[in-house]
């Protein structure tokens, strides 16, 4: 099928990766794209999601939405974090079934990884041991998700594709201080200290190790993915960078120069998350943004955006 011809639909299309996919797409030929957030329809709700199903009746689906949080807000919301994400996983797969869904490429996290892999942790080894605690309930939710993609290919014929996203980042992201993502927490952080001249307290010891995926190379990914790819895949850059040279990066970028303490009582979360990526990269993928550059455009639009960005 060309991408002319499929009717696509993005879930959780307010988000960060969600806005760089619908230009992605457009850019690429898919002229026929229905994008929806939470504003739209309750996922959570089987009848309002199946409804909306039998309304557009995709044929590609690229499921997004879920409930999510950093680190803190994975461990302070830990049964909203599993259920919700159940419910909506659920929904949203059974009713592309429904309505004959050719494929679905659903985002999935490398939460789902246990420390107890091998480093890079390769798709081979999703279902060995368990997830790390901060953020488990999370993650179970996505291991059933993909469990639920595999039944379904199995015994209904529905393709899928499960991306094993590593953290994204990017302009439209959720710039919570307290809750959100490390680096669009780090990006408010710094844009607040550095127009006030406060000091800057960094959550951690700065060791741990992440690889870190722009919003816009995401969506390139994904699309790939889309029509090239069956099964889990590693959705990362296979290049890590540690907090500390990440808060060095956004120290140049936003020009801080105040004081910076690093909060050890703060977890860090895993130690270091390094991937195999050849199975991305054998689709031909390459990242088409420097980290050092992604940060700086990510930057950029939070200055340009900071009011609406903090709701």
């Amino acid at each position: 099928m060309t991408a002319s011809d499929e009717r696509v639909l993005i879930t959780g299309a307010g988000g960060v990766i969600g806005h760089a996919l619908k230009k992605e797409l457009h850019d690429s030929g898919y002229l026929n794209v229905l994008a929806i957030t939470s504003q739209d329809v309750d996922l959570r709700n089987q009848a309002a999601t199946e409804r909306a199903f039998e309304s557009f009746r995709p044929t590609l689906v690229f499921h997004l939405a879920a409930r999510v949080y950093g680190i803190m807000g994975n461990m302070a919301n830990r049964g909203i974090a599993y259920l919700d994400n159940v419910r909506i996983n659920t929904n949203v797969i059974d009713a592309a079934r429904q309505v004959g869904c050719r494929k679905v490429v659903a985002m999935g996290s490398t939460a789902i990884y246990s420390d107890r892999v091998r480093l890079p942790m390769s798709e081979d080894e999703i279902w060995i041991g368990e997830p790390h605690h901060s953020e488990a309930p999370y993650a179970h939710s996505k291991r059933g998700m993909l469990a639920q993609l595999e039944a379904y290919k199995e015994q209904y014929g529905m393709d899928y594709a499960f991306c094993v996203s590593t953290n994204l980042f990017g302009p439209h992201d959720k710039f919570d201080e307290k809750f959100g993502h490390v680096i669009p927490s780090l990006v408010s952080k710094f844009h607040r200290a550095a127009a006030l001249g406060d000091s800057l307290s960094v959550w951690g010891t700065g060791k741990a190790e992440r690889d870190f995926l722009f919003s816009s190379d995401a969506a390139y990914a994904l699309r790939l993915v889309a029509e090239k790819h069956t099964g889990a895949i590693n959705l990362a850059t296979g290049t890590s960078f540690s907090i500390r040279q990440t808060v060095d990066i956004l120290c140049s970028i936003s020009g801080y120069k105040g004081k910076l303490e690093w909060d050890s009582t703060k977890p860090d979360g895993q130690k270091m998350r390094a991937y195999d990526v050849s199975r991305l990269t054998a689709l031909g993928f390459k990242p088409r943004h420097t980290f050092e550059d992604a940060l700086a455009i990510t930057y950029d639009w939070y200055n340009n955006n900071a009011t609406s960005a903090r709701k």
